[in-house]
C-alpha cells in the first residue's frame, strides 16, 4: 500500500487529480448502488412475505374444504393448481402430527416457506405449506447491481478524462514557471510531478538572499549612560609615507594589542570611528566600578604603556586621550538611533584628543561620577574642562599590577633588554 501511494505521488499532477476525482466518484456512486440494492431487497422481501403468507392462507382454506369431505384427489388438485403460479415452486399438506399428506412441485432448499393452519369446524386438521421461488428475484437483483456498478465505473472513467484535461491546463502553467526557474538554478532532472519539480527548483534558489533583515526592536543595552574613551593616534599620520609597509603593519598591530589588552581589563568595546581615531565604549555594570571609572583606568593604562612600546618599536607612540560620555550607547545594526545620537559626543572628544599633548582629558559629563572622583583625582584644566590627576592608593595598586601584566604580554623581556 505504501509503495502504491509512493508511486501515485510521483505521477504528473494531471493524473493525480484525475485519479483522485474518479476514485471519489466511483466510491460515491458504488455507495449509492449498494444502498439502492439494499432498499430494493428489503422491499422485495416484504412483498414476497405478504404474497407467500396470503397464498398459504388461501391454500389452507381450499384444503380444509377438501379434507372435510375426505377427498384426497381434491387435495392433490389444489396443490397442483397453486404450483402453477410462477412464483410458487411447491406446496404441501401436512396432518396435525406433521406428516405429509400430499405434495406438489419442487421444494427448493433456498426458497421461502410460508405456512397456515388448516381449520375444519373450528379444529386444526393440519398445515398448508407454500414454497416461494426466489431465484428469479435474486437474479434480477444481481443483474441490477451489476448494471448499476458498470454505470458507476463508466461515470468514473468519464470523470477521469474530464478532470485530466482540466488539470493539464493548470500543470502547464506550473511547468512554465518551473522552466523559468530551471534557467536560474540549472537543474535539469526533476520529478515528473509538476508541484514536486517546482518545489525542488525553488529549494535550489538562494532564498536567503531575497529575505530582508527584520529589525526586532530597540535594544535596552544601548539606552544607558556610556563612557567613551577617544584615542587619537597622533604619530601614525607621519609614518604613512616614511615607514615601509611591513614595519608600519607591525607598529599598528602592536598599538592595537596594547589598546585592546587595556580595554579587556574593563570590558571595553573597541571600535575604529575615524581615520586615526579609536573609541572604546564602557557600559553596564562591572565589578571594578562605573563606566566612567573603567574608562579612566583604561586610559591610564594606555598612557603608561605607550612609552614602553616606543622603546620596543623604536618609533614614537604619541596618543591623545579624551574621556567623555553619552546618555546612550554605540547602537548596532538593529537600532541606529543611539549611534546617531552619540556622534556629537564623539566629535567633541576627537577635537579635544587632537589638542591634548599629554595627560588624559576628562569631559564634564563624567567629571562628577562618584566612583571616578572617589578613586581618582579630577583636576580642573582651565577652559578645557578637567584632567585626570593622582590615583587613590588602592586604585594605583590595582592599575600597577594590570600594567605589569599588559607590558609582559606586549614587550618580551629579551626585546626590552636589547631594545629591539
Amino acid at each position: 500500500m505504501r509503495d502504491l501511494l509512493s508511486s501515485i505521488t510521483r505521477l504528473p499532477l494531471s493524473q493525480q487529480l484525475a485519479l483522485a476525482a474518479s476514485g471519489c466518484c466511483l466510491v460515491a456512486t458504488l455507495t449509492l448502488v449498494v444502498l439502492a440494492a439494499q432498499s430494493n431487497r428489503y422491499t422485495q422481501q416484504n412483498l414476497q412475505a405478504e404474497f407467500g403468507q396470503s397464498m398459504a392462507e388461501h391454500l389452507a382454506d381450499r384444503l380444509g374444504n377438501e379434507l372435510a369431505t375426505g377427498d384426497m384427489l381434491g387435495v392433490a388438485g389444489e396443490l397442483n393448481r397453486i404450483t402453477q403460479h410462477s412464483q410458487i415452486s411447491a406446496g404441501r399438506a401436512l396432518d396435525v402430527e406433521g406428516l405429509e399428506l400430499s405434495a406438489a412441485g419442487i421444494r427448493r432448499p433456498d426458497g421461502l416457506y410460508f405456512t397456515s393452519s388448516i381449520v375444519i369446524a373450528g379444529d386444526t386438521a393440519g398445515t398448508a405449506e407454500v414454497t416461494i421461488d426466489t431465484e428469479v428475484q435474486r437474479s434480477a437483483q444481481q443483474q441490477f447491481l451489476l448494471s448499476m456498478s458498470g454505470l458507476a465505473l463508466l461515470l468514473s472513467i468519464g470523470i477521469y478524462f474530464a478532470t485530466r484535461a482540466m488539470a493539464q491546463r493548470l500543470a502547464k502553467n506550473l511547468q512554465l514557471v518551473s522552466a523559468e526557474l530551471a534557467a536560474v538554478t540549472g537543474e535539469s532532472e526533476v520529478s515528473p510531478n509538476e508541484v514536486t519539480a517546482l518545489q525542488e527548483r525553488v529549494a535550489a534558489l538562494p532564498l536567503e538572499l531575497l529575505q530582508p533583515r527584520v529589525i526586532d526592536g530597540d535594544s535596552e543595552d544601548h539606552y544607558a549612560d556610556t563612557a567613551i574613551l577617544f584615542i587619537y593616534l597622533r604619530s601614525l599620520p607621519g609614518y604613512l609615507e616614511t615607514v615601509d609597509e611591513r614595519r608600519l603593519q607591525r607598529y599598528v598591530a602592536t598599538v592595537h594589542r596594547m589598546i585592546y589588552g587595556a580595554a579587556g581589563f574593563y570590558s571595553g568595546e573597541l571600535q575604529v570611528v575615524r581615520q586615526f581615531g579609536l573609541v572604546i565604549w564602557f557600559k553596564g555594570q562591572h565589578k571594578t566600578g562605573s563606566p566612567a571609572l573603567r574608562g579612566a583606568s583604561c586610559a591610564w593604562l594606555i598612557q603608561q604603556a605607550a612609552p614602553e612600546l616606543e622603546t620596543s618599536l623604536r618609533l614614537s607612540v604619541g596618543l591623545g586621550l579624551s574621556l567623555g560620555g553619552s546618555e546612550l550607547g554605540r547602537g548596532d545594526e538593529r537600532d541606529i538611533y543611539p549611534g546617531l545620537y552619540t556622534q556629537a559626543a564623539v566629535d567633541e572628544l576627537e577635537v579635544v584628543a587632537r589638542q591634548t599633548q599629554d595627560g588624559i582629558h576628562i569631559a564634564d559629563f563624567v567629571s562628577q561620577d562618584l566612583d571616578l572622583v572617589t578613586r581618582m583625582a579630577v583636576e580642573p584644566a582651565g577652559d578645557d574642562g578637567f584632567r585626570l590627576g593622582d590615583l587613590a592608593d588602592g586604585q594605583r595598586d590595582l592599575l600597577e599590577r594590570q600594567l605589569q601584566i599588559l607590558l609582559k604580554a606586549l614587550v618580551p623581556e629579551d626585546s626590552a633588554s636589547t631594545g629591539d
